[in-house]
Formats: structure tokens, sequence, C-alpha cells
């Protein structure tokens, strides 16, 4: 849902994607809302099942491990890059405040959402092509 949802809202000409053409347009906002609302939903299934899902599977101890150190070790084996992850948890927590009397902040929150989600799924298909062929299927975000 999220790649077609990025699909629809790439389609739309670029004039359209402004804030005040977004913010009047029902279902304009309705799609921008879905990117947004997946976008947290995939975060919290990577960071909740699909961290450690393949830490398991790779046989790293990550009982003891706290998720900095899940996320330096996931670094260190490729998967991912531990300051964009955290970057996209901070943008999760953006998301969830309100912005009515700036319009600004809260377009920039919805621009760089638009933008980590696109590379959420880019990392997404980069992670399951580094695990061996048996674990990628039992290793799955959601």
């Amino acid at each position: 849902m999220l790649k077609a949802a990025l699909a629809d809202w790439s389609a739309l000409p670029a004039c359209e994607r402004q804030p005040e053409v977004v913010e009047s347009d029902a279902q304009r906002l309705r799609l921008l809302d879905q990117i947004l609302f997946r976008f947290l939903k995939l975060q919290d299934a990577v960071g909740e099942r699909l961290i450690p899902a393949t830490l398991e599977v790779l046989a790293e101890p990550i009982e003891t491990m706290a998720m900095r150190d899940r996320l330096n070790r996931l670094e260190k084996l490729g998967f991912l890059e531990a300051d964009t992850w955290l970057t996209w948890r901070a943008l999760c927590n953006r998301i969830t405040h309100e912005y009515p009397d700036h319009p600004e902040a809260r377009w920039a929150v919805w621009e760089a959402t638009v933008a980590a989600a696109d590379a959420m799924l880019a990392l997404l298909a980069h992670w399951r092509a580094q695990l061996p062929p048996s674990a990628a299927k039992s290793v799955t975000p959601c």
C-alpha cells in the first residue's frame, strides 16, 4: 500500500503537491495521510519485528542489546545506516505532533516523510537481498 500511495503521489504534477493545493483538496490530503500513516506503521514494524528477527536469523545475541546496539550491529552487517534509522524514528515522533499555527513546519515534516518513506522501501529491498534466501521469507516487517 505504501508503494502504491507513493507512486500516486509522484504521479501528481509538482504544482498539485504544493501545501495550499494539498490542504484544500480532500483527495490529495487523504493520499498524503495514507503515506504518513503507512510510513509510521512500517517504521514501527521494522523496529519491533524485522530488526530483532534479522538479528536472530543471523544468530546475534540480541537479548542484552539496546536498540542502538542492534542498529550499530546491523550497520556493521550492511543492512542499514543507524543514523538514518534514528532520523526516521525522530520523524515519526514529529509526525504525531500537530502544527496548526505553523503550516511551514507541518509541510516540512510531510515532505520529509514522503522522502523517508521512499528511502525506507529502498532499504527494505536492499535488506531482503542481504539475507540468505531461506531467511528472507521468514523475516518480514509486516
